[in-house]
């Protein structure tokens, strides 16, 4: 069928006609059906859209380059540094640069041609990666196919379309590292090394470790222990091989990695606190390998031949060398969550990592294809086992009571596998009668590949399709996407044309507004970025802003609460018209896009701070922590928090007021006993749809009060406790009153990204008028179990004119600001006696201050945002950004390139010298 040689360029080609076949036998389906690979979660939300604003930024910095690359976008959030926000998305990755070939209005086409590209590019690797390992060109062909439609690209094709670049990767580093091994030029390595730490710094810590563990395993391959002293060469070669590798990359790494370290992301408890994963977890490690499901982001789904090549690995150990060795130390990895957590960055126990183990399947199956006429009886004979064995897993699943949302998810596979051997049996009886001839080779491996094509045709059409998981329907419609971020708030933005410099807000209803503002290129406040600034998360901390999430700090409103929202500068909220109660107090609707229902509206107030203005009155970081919540928001109106150790405050006034929070008391009662029970500090819930009340003893003194109820020391046990399986521990709570009801949930502990322990709750129930004809507060938890609660809170923080006296102080101190653009700010202010120039723009050492002309170190205020010393009189303030570290990784880019150069003079000179004179 092919010639038994090297994968070679004529190889490349018959790959390429296969994955053109598989692919329309794919993805004609999402064409026939109008579907895009665009998930209406993460897809909708992140992947396109940044893709789209990134392309954005260089068409406008290759149409205007006198103007620069903007570095900061104030469209990003509350503001955001671009690499750090996009690195871990786009930045690094060269085929998006792809994209800027395509015209403006062909960007999403331009997203999913760039997406099969990437496959198409995963089966070229795994072509190099062969030839580098001798494995022949049939065998190659025919694990390229399997490695490129596996599983875990199938299912990132529509869900996190960057993550097939580890797939391209990891063939390259082991490639590279192969040939340091083999005593060969180290420049593979190096390249693929740069390529690893540029593209993504969140796999190149996993690739790092992957291939390391590829040079342990392969080096006593190749060498056996007896000769373990040369390790030494090679170790010290592969380690400043990796370092060039590392710092060539560092123009993009060094500032990403900052940003990281900066961000809102919290490491939380070494593997979750998990000695062990939950027993389904290990039963999945099995009846999984072969089906398009996946648990903690352990992602299998292989083709049908891993059936046949699995007792391989212990019958042809020679063989097999390296791959046996990885794909067990593997599965040691898979067993325990503290080596899930390890790979991933000492995080939680996901494993992402598992885009590696196809190669080593895949490679496996190439070695037995080639072998397919040369298989001894003993060998089928084991590979008959095995298939018996896999066979049994539909039946296991039956019995269990399980229940699949596809019926031929499980046996379909298996039947491959059996067709497969039967083949191979075929083949080894034709050869053992002398009948094995050219035509008949031919037709058992035209059939071999056939089947293992339909196999994976079949897993990802099972995956894809309303017949089996069907995923497409969580896609958007082709050609729906940049109308749907249009229509965000239905045109609405666009009745605001004030030329000013504020921010635009949401409610709390509003969660489905995440990173559309970038693109709407307005100043806003939600984002939902993988990375997002720690600081700003640590503001939402001090106030307890409800809606806080790991990687969305500032979203749905800051749960419409008055003072936070004028704080950061909302002058303008917009919202569906139904949402419209959920508006904080002080904002009024002043237009609305129409009467009919799913009309939005523009809500304005006069009480949005300055963008910078200058303050006075501080309260030390100390004395600030000592408030509940709702009094640090009402001393928010008053002064600034600041760290004295940090900053000069003698000539600050220390604040020494009062804050008119009220603590209101009031009793709790179940509203049904059979579903709630309250004793003390526990209630027990036997029923989610029970709820308790909050009766006020005096109910007026919540007339004209912005009104919170607070949950402190929450601690959750579930009623039902798996004696083997996993216990969720997510629940939500639910606060009602009136016609308003406030939402919070608790992640469960497994849930990725997601989970931190919520230890309190506030809920802002927003302002009052006349309360004596109004219903009770209510709470419900809405999952079964006892609820330990070590205080609940009502507290009332009235409503006066005093706060719109403190507001317009505020304004009559604001800066003018003259020049505003993404990375520059300058301004004038003048001030009877010394202050700190108070803003809203994001902490980062990124942002550099002078005022009148000299230098001036920027200090934080209010925990997350840039504050400036400012001494009495007249001041001209200006401000510039450029990204932490970016120039540092700009030198140690410059190093690296200047030592690949070395690297590569002193390796030709090595060549040359051994070559016979």
């Amino acid at each position: 069928m092919f010639e038994e040689n090297n994968a070679s360029k004529k190889t490349a080609v018959y790959y390429t006609g296969l994955f053109l076949v598989m692919t329309a036998l794919i993805y004609g389906y999402f064409m026939k059906e109008q579907k895009s690979f665009i998930w209406e979660g993460d897809g909708f939300s992140q992947h396109y859209l940044v893709f789209k604003d990134y392309l954005s930024m260089w068409r406008g910095f290759l149409s205007h380059p006198t103007e620069g690359f903007p570095f900061w976008d104030w469209h990003i959030g509350l503001g955001a540094d671009v690499i750090a926000s996009y690195g871990y998305y786009v930045i690094g990755d060269p085929f998006v640069y792809l994209g800027l070939l395509f015209p403006e209005g062909m960007t999403e086409l331009a997203y999913h041609v760039l997406i099969l590209v990437r496959v198409y590019v995963v089966g070229l690797a795994f072509l190099a990666f062969c030839r580098q390992m001798k494995i022949k060109t049939p065998g190659a062909l025919f694990g390229s196919i399997l490695y490129t439609f596996t599983f875990y690209v199938v299912l990132n094709v529509v869900r996190h379309p960057f993550f097939l670049l580890p797939m391209i990767i990891f063939p390259l580093l082991c490639l590279g590292m192969e040939r340091i091994l083999q005593g060969e030029s180290n420049i593979a390595f190096i390249l693929a090394v740069f390529f690893s730490a540029f593209s993504n710094f969140y796999f190149f810590y996993m690739l790092t470790v992957l291939v390391f563990i590829f040079a342990i395993t392969r080096y006593f391959n190749l060498y056996g222990i007896k000769e373990w002293s040369r390790i030494v060469g090679y170790v010290w070669r592969a380690l400043y091989s990796y370092l060039i590798g590392v710092l060539m990359a560092g123009i993009l790494l060094a500032p990403v990695v900052w940003g990281f370290l900066h961000s809102s992301r919290q490491p939380g408890e070494f593997a979750a606190g998990l000695s062990f994963y939950p027993i389904e977890y290990y039963f999945g490690l099995f009846k999984n390998l072969l089906i398009t499901e996946r648990f903690l982001w352990t992602v299998f789904g292989f083709s049908a031949c891993t059936v046949l090549v699995a007792p391989l690995l212990f019958l042809w150990r020679k063989k097999f060398g390296h791959i046996t060795a990885n794909l067990a130390v593997y599965a040691v990895i898979l067993l325990l969550p503290a080596f899930g957590s390890i790979m991933n960055g000492f995080s939680g126990p996901y494993n992402r990592w598992t885009f590696a183990i196809p190669l080593f399947i895949s490679a496996g199956s190439a070695i037995l294809f080639n072998e397919r006429f040369n298989l001894t009886r003993s060998e089928l004979r084991a590979m008959g086992l095995s298939a018996v064995a896999f066979s049994s897993v539909p039946l296991m699943i039956a019995d269990a009571g399980d229940v699949t949302p596809f019926r031929l998810a499980y046996p379909i596979p298996v039947a491959f596998a059996w067709l497969v051997w039967a083949l191979l049996v075929w083949a080894y009886w034709l050869n053992q009668s002398g009948r094995l001839n050219s035509n008949a080779k031919t037709t058992i491996s035209v059939a071999l590949l056939i089947l293992a094509m339909a196999n994976l045709v079949f897993n990802a059409r099972d995956f894809y399709q309303p017949n089996g998981q069907n995923e497409v329907a969580a896609l958007l419609d082709y050609g729906t996407v940049d109308e749907t971020y249009n229509e965000t708030f239905g045109g609405a933005e666009q009745l605001i044309k004030d030329p000013g410099i504020y921010r635009i807000g949401v409610t709390s209803k509003d969660t489905d507004v995440k990173n559309q503002m970038a693109l709407l290129n307005r100043m806003g406040m939600n984002s939902y970025l993988s990375v997002t600034n720690g600081a700003v998360a640590d503001f939402a901390k001090q106030l307890e802003n409800n809606q806080f999430q790991l990687i969305q700090p500032v979203r749905g409103g800051f749960d419409d609460r008055r003072i936070a929202n004028n704080l950061l500068g909302v002058k303008y909220i917009l919202t569906e018209a139904g949402h419209a109660k959920y508006l904080p107090a002080g904002y009024e609707v002043v237009q609305r896009t129409g009467e009919e229902k799913g009309a939005f509206v523009v809500a304005q107030s006069e009480q949005a701070y300055p963008f910078a203005y200058a303050e006075s009155v501080y309260l030390s970081t100390e004395e600030f922590e000592k408030y509940n919540p709702v009094e640090k928001e009402a001393f928010l109106s008053y002064g600034i928090v600041l760290e004295p150790s940090e900053t000069d405050t003698a000539a600050l006034t220390p604040f020494a007021g009062e804050l008119a929070v009220k603590s209101v008391a009031f009793s709790l009662a179940s509203s049904d006993p059979e579903k709630v029970q309250v004793s003390g500090g526990t209630i027990t819930v036997k029923d989610g749809e029970g709820t308790i009340e909050l009766r006020p003893n005096d109910p007026q003194e919540l007339a004209n009060a912005e009104v919170y109820v607070h949950l402190k020391g929450l601690h959750f046990d579930p009623k039902h406790q798996a004696e083997y399986g996993w216990t969720s521990i997510g629940y939500g709570a639910r606060v009602s009153i009136d016609d308003r009801t406030k939402a919070v949930e608790q992640g469960d502990l497994l849930s990725f990204s997601s989970y931190f322990h919520r230890e309190d709750m506030l809920f802002n129930m927003e302002s009052k008028g006349d309360t004596t004809d109004s219903a009770p507060l209510s709470l419900q938890l809405n999952a079964a179990g006892t609820y330990k609660v070590d205080d609940i809170k009502i507290y009332a923080y009235p409503l006066d004119g005093q706060y719109a006296a403190r507001v317009s102080e505020k304004q009559a101190n604001a800066m003018a600001i003259e020049t505003f653009t993404d990375e520059k700010i300058i301004g004038t202010i003048t001030q009877a006696k010394p202050s700190v120039l108070t803003t809203s723009i994001p902490y980062t050492s990124g942002w550099k201050a002078q005022v009148n002309g000299k230098e001036v170190g920027t200090v934080k205020v209010n925990y997350g945002f840039i504050g400036i010393p400012l001494p009495a009189g007249e001041s001209e303030i200006t401000l510039t950004y450029q990204t932490p570290l970016l120039r540092t990784g700009g030198i140690l880019s410059i190093s690296g390139v200047l030592l690949l150069f070395c690297n590569q003079r002193f390796w030709n000179k090595k060549r040359q010298a051994s070559l016979p004179q």
